[in-house]
């Protein structure tokens, strides 16, 4: 697979949804990962180019709408957890609204990569053998953080940040 994109809070700000969807297509990232916070089933259709795989995050309060939004677009999203493995690494993919179960899951040794989203902040580091990524906001104005993506590199286990 090699590239996955990266995106998390993106909080209906559809404008840089389709900033971020613009970057995915130029690094040929086919497949992206939504760490949870789309808002509302409507954003989820901007995703259509792409394999879509995602997570429930705290403020997605209609799962019904975007279980359906997903399923019109071919997407994945099973509940708040997702477990896949791509190029021999096992990738969990977890909003991150409880730190006790992200840390449960960082510190299994069970996963080579996490993906979370939930705190708006970039987050590129390797806890024992888990590489722990967060894309950040893609909304970019919760807290003065500007909004950002990420994209995966899954042959080299490693993260780029792009601002938006």
């Amino acid at each position: 697979m090699s590239k996955i994109g990266l995106i998390s809070d993106t909080h209906d700000n559809i404008e840089n949804i389709e900033k971020s969807m613009r970057v995915f297509m130029e690094r040929e990232a086919s497949t992206v990962i939504h760490a949870g916070d789309f808002v509302s089933p409507s954003v989820i259709r901007a995703f259509q180019e792409v394999k879509l795989i995602g997570v429930y995050g705290n403020n997605d309060v209609d799962r019904a709408g975007i279980k359906d939004a997903f399923n019109l677009i071919g997407g994945t999203i099973t509940g708040e957890i997702y477990e896949l493995e791509v190029d021999a690494s096992e990738i969990v993919v977890y909003h991150g609204t409880q730190q006790e179960a992200s840390n449960s899951m960082i510190h299994s040794g069970k996963y080579d990569i996490m993906v979370c989203g939930h705190t708006h902040q970039i987050q590129n580091s390797r806890v024992g053998k888990t590489l722990v990524i967060n894309p950040g906001t893609a909304n970019g104005w919760f807290f003065g953080f500007g909004a950002t993506l990420a994209i995966l590199d899954t042959q080299s286990r490693s993260a780029e940040f792009i601002r938006l």
